[in-house]
């Protein structure tokens, strides 16, 4: 009798240790707010499938996506590969600026997949920001931007409200631990950058000037298609009811002009900016990059950069270090080429 009490107290500990384990890891998993300009170019979302297959496999959360464009469809896109990965209850932060209607992918996907949220029905950026950093602890945030700095802006300029009682300068410094920011030029100072150039004037040299956690970016050459990083040529091998080949088939199908592509039924290599953002966020640079972690980023009012060596802030930006291809094909592809695990239940 003692024995087996002996056994099944054992067995509760074991359970109990387990069960603390799992906690425990889960607590320490990057949670991840994910804030983006999907809808205009196709890698955003490369980014956010990557990112939900990353959670899929445990490796972080989901707290909240955020649109930083006032694009009517945004949302509906957004909320539709949420759903797809069997996860509609994330929250998603509307831009808070007049919105527009614009057919292009995000619009599809929100029209031909299943969908409950839009720009009008969304809780708007800034309150959705401090909602959850008011409740979140202390520096347990990572904050990826994959877009315009527009929603940080606004977050850092935001006064006390009834969610906390710090302005919003002081609820970043407290909240988050990190920011991973798609966006400048390194490699090459003499081309500007879209997402720091269209924030508007000094909306990204606000946000890096005055923002005291740490930023690590990375833009220009990494991640462009010219220079060995493009990938998405299997995405073709997807059913076509796949949200991906659907998304980015209507890309290609559907060009903006800025693209400079003629329409196409079949998905070409494309650049994979914002999806190297999501994996260095969540599984670091490891063998794939390295890191310059002297000196500062240095914005423009109309946001071009350089970097400077002095001031030393807690700045870092990604150099080459792996080959672009290997890279591509061997660490992006396959978060592409994974199947949402709510699709395979």
């Amino acid at each position: 009798m003692l024995k087996s009490k002996v056994i099944l107290f054992c067995c509760l500990l074991s359970l109990l240790g387990a069960s603390c384990f799992a906690q425990s890891k889960t607590e320490n998993l990057p949670q991840i707010i994910f804030d983006t300009d999907m809808g205009g170019d196709i890698d955003d979302l490369g980014a956010l499938y990557a990112l939900h297959t990353y959670a899929d496999q445990n490796l972080c959360t989901i707290a909240a996506v955020m649109s930083s464009w006032p694009m009517e469809h945004h949302v509906a896109g957004i909320d539709a590969v949420n759903t797809y990965f069997g996860r509609p209850d994330i929250p998603i932060g509307a831009h808070e600026g007049t919105p527009f209607a614009k057919e292009e992918y995000t619009w599809f996907l929100g029209k031909e997949y299943e969908s409950t949220v839009s720009h009008a029905t969304a809780m708007k950026t800034t309150p959705l920001y401090r909602k959850l950093l008011a409740t979140a602890k202390d520096t347990s945030i990572t904050v990826v931007v994959t877009g315009r700095l527009n929603n940080i802006y606004a977050l850092l300029q935001s006064a006390p409200d009834d969610y906390s009682n710090l302005n919003g300068m002081n609820l970043v410094s407290q909240k988050v631990a990190r920011f991973y920011i798609m966006g400048g030029n390194y490699l090459d100072p003499t081309r500007n950058e879209a997402n720091f150039k269209h924030g508007g004037p000094g909306v990204t040299q606000y946000v890096v000037e005055n923002c005291t956690r740490p930023m690590i970016f990375n833009g220009g050459k990494i991640g462009e298609a010219k220079f060995g990083y493009g990938t998405g040529t299997r995405i073709n091998e997807w059913h076509d009811d796949h949200i991906l080949k659907a998304g980015y088939g209507y890309f290609f199908k559907n060009p903006p002009e800025w693209t400079g592509l003629s329409s196409a039924e079949e998905i070409a290599p494309w650049s994979i900016w914002d999806i190297i953002t999501v994996q260095v966020a969540v599984t670091g640079t490891q063998d794939y990059f390295d890191v310059v972690t002297e000196g500062s980023n240095m914005v423009m009012e109309d946001g071009t950069n350089r970097w400077v060596s002095d001031p030393d802030k807690d700045h870092r930006y990604l150099r080459p270090k792996m080959d672009p291809k290997t890279y591509a094909d061997g660490v992006i592809e396959p978060l592409l080429m994974t199947e949402a695990l709510h699709q395979r239940e």
